[in-house]
């Protein structure tokens, strides 16, 4: 059964309400599906469902997270 668990919600730079949710994901896709990430981009947090979202799976995420940090210094 799919579960979630909200890690974190990140006030949105540049809007009223927005926010950024990070949530961990177990069965996503189904009964033996890998755990995943979800990243929620909500620009209002009125709407019932994020205006953008992704799924990482684990497996992923420190090479995720280098790349992010290698932007972060680009900018």
């Amino acid at each position: 059964m799919k579960e979630a668990h909200l890690v974190k919600e990140i006030p949105l730079a540049g809007t009223k309400d927005g926010a950024i949710t990070v949530a961990t994901v177990k069965q996503p896709y189904g009964e033996n599906s890998d755990p995943v990430v979800s990243v929620g981009v909500w620009l209002s947090k009125t709407s019932e469902e994020p205006d953008w979202k992704v799924h990482v799976p684990v497996a992923n995420l420190d090479a995720l997270i280098e790349a992010l940090e290698e932007a972060k210094k680009e900018v």
